[in-house]
């Protein structure tokens, strides 16, 4: 049976919104059920708010598929989603004159001080090119390594930075090592310092091996998926859908960490991923042209912040089976942009 934790409507909040919104949210209500249908059942979080309050938050199990309670409480791993936290955090550290976006990963990374055996010039890789996964980084030919590679000294640019997308975890394994070297902190404490504790979100963070596991969601009954240094730029962030959602909301008055001139920078396009004609800018998926801006992560978990109304939409989902045909991850967020525009 579908858990109800609350659905706030326009006779608890009068001030809002309107009947439309009120009717906008029912058709979300639906949506929510049919992609969870479409994704084996999927247990998903959904947290939507507008101008800071929430007005619709809904929290499912998928007929208990977990084992576990999953409620406002409940931390998910929400893989790629990460990466929109970590932008966040450089745009910080750009803001304190720690380092600049344009900075060449030579001046923190001495592997990178040196042309390397590529068709081109590791200096002329920047922090830019890896937020934007148009680095150019590579591994013998053509490959990303499971893990750290034993020396960066190994890495080849194949092709020359600025010029071609190609959504790279080994762009994200030299980001995480760059941001330690312009700090000199390790990316776990630099993240809670500059993003996660300045903004309140309490319930955010990396969980690792070996760690208490209470109130986080295992992705199937039993099987987590845990925090690993050298990857963490790219995954392995656990979270709330009320801290996300807060995240979100962040993203639409982020003075009190960095300006809207940098958030304008993360949120220009950079580049296309081919297979879907997703645009890319600086670690978020741009929807601009719908009035929207997402942040996701892999099997189907959605941040979208829609500055037009003001209004975040945040859906987390386990999915428990192979997507059904008819549902596309790309059209998900922009369905979910599409909402936002309504509200």
């Amino acid at each position: 049976m579908k858990q109800f934790i609350a659905l706030y409507s326009l006779m608890v909040f009068p001030a809002l919104g309107t009947a439309d919104t009120a009717e906008t949210l029912r058709e979300l209500d639906t949506y929510l059920d049919t992609t969870a249908s479409q994704l084996g059942d999927s247990p998903f979080a959904a947290v939507v708010s507008k101008n800071g309050e929430i007005i619709y938050e809904r929290y499912y199990d998928g007929q208990g598929v977990l084992d576990t309670v999953v409620n406002e409480h409940s931390r998910w791993q929400v893989f790629s989603i990460a990466k929109s936290f970590v932008s966040a955090l450089v745009l910080s550290l750009c803001e304190d004159d720690l380092l600049s976006l344009d900075d060449s990963v030579s001046k923190y990374l001495p592997a990178f001080r040196e042309h390397g055996d590529g068709p081109f010039d590791r200096r002329a890789v920047t922090i830019r090119h890896l937020l934007s996964h148009t680095s150019g980084t590579a591994v013998e030919g053509n490959k990303t390594p499971e893990s750290l590679p034993p020396s960066f000294d190994i890495i080849q640019i194949i092709t020359a930075p600025g010029t071609g997308f190609k959504y790279s975890s080994l762009g994200m394994l030299i980001l995480e090592r760059t941001l330690e070297a312009a700090s000199g902190k390790d990316l776990d404490t630099l993240l809670n310092e500059k993003i996660i504790e300045p903004l309140g979100l309490e319930s955010t963070g990396y969980v690792y091996p070996g760690s208490a596991t209470e109130q986080v969601l295992p992705l199937k009954k039993d099987l987590f998926h845990y925090s690993q240094s050298g990857r963490r730029a790219s995954a392995g962030l656990y979270t709330t859908a009320r801290d996300l959602n807060t995240f979100g909301q962040f993203w639409l008055n982020p003075e009190s960490v960095f300006s809207t001139e940098l958030r304008q920078e993360v949120w220009t396009y950079h580049g296309m991923r081919e297979s879907d004609g997703g645009r890319y800018g600086l670690m978020w998926w741009l929807f601009e042209n719908d009035g929207g801006y997402v942040m996701s992560g892999r099997e189907s978990k959605i941040n979208a912040v829609i500055p037009g109304t003001n209004t975040v939409i945040t859906v987390i989902r386990y999915p428990q089976a192979r997507a059904a045909k008819e549902y596309s991850f790309a059209e998900d967020k922009r369905a979910l942009v599409l909402f936002g525009n309504r509200m």
